[in-house]
């Protein structure tokens, strides 16, 4: 396949909020070390906020080799971004079923559950 064309179906991925594609895409192609971060980054935050997968954030974070400091600094900027919103929360703050404790948990109870979890899961 050639550059353009890899190029074009990253886009697309991009464009459809198939950021774990993205990232896949984007790793096995020799792109710049800040946009492989980038989409990494953006596709943990996906599994965090919308997905609200904590078994999926756990394998993307061990995966991309996340330091303690790259997670906490994320999921901060999560709950800043929420804090940031109070008049209007994000869609995704909302409380979503969590099949491991039975509950509904908005993000920032997600976090306070999962956030020692991922950083572990990071440094594997």
């Amino acid at each position: 396949m050639e550059d353009k064309e890899r190029e074009a179906l990253l886009r697309e991925q991009i464009e459809r909020i198939n950021h774990a594609a993205a990232a896949s895409m984007a790793e096995g192609r020799e792109e710049p070390e800040q946009r492989n971060k980038e989409l990494q980054e953006v596709t943990l935050k996906q599994y965090i906020t919308e997905y609200r997968n904590a078994q999926g954030a756990m394998a993307l974070a061990q995966e991309f080799g996340f330091s303690d400091d790259e997670i906490d600094r994320l999921l901060e900027a999560i709950i800043e971004e929420v804090k940031r919103s109070e008049v209007k929360r994000p869609p995704w703050a909302g409380k979503r079923y969590d099949i491991k404790t039975m509950k509904y948990l908005d993000v920032e109870e997600w976090i306070a559950r999962y956030g020692r979890e991922l950083k572990r899961a990071g440094n594997r």
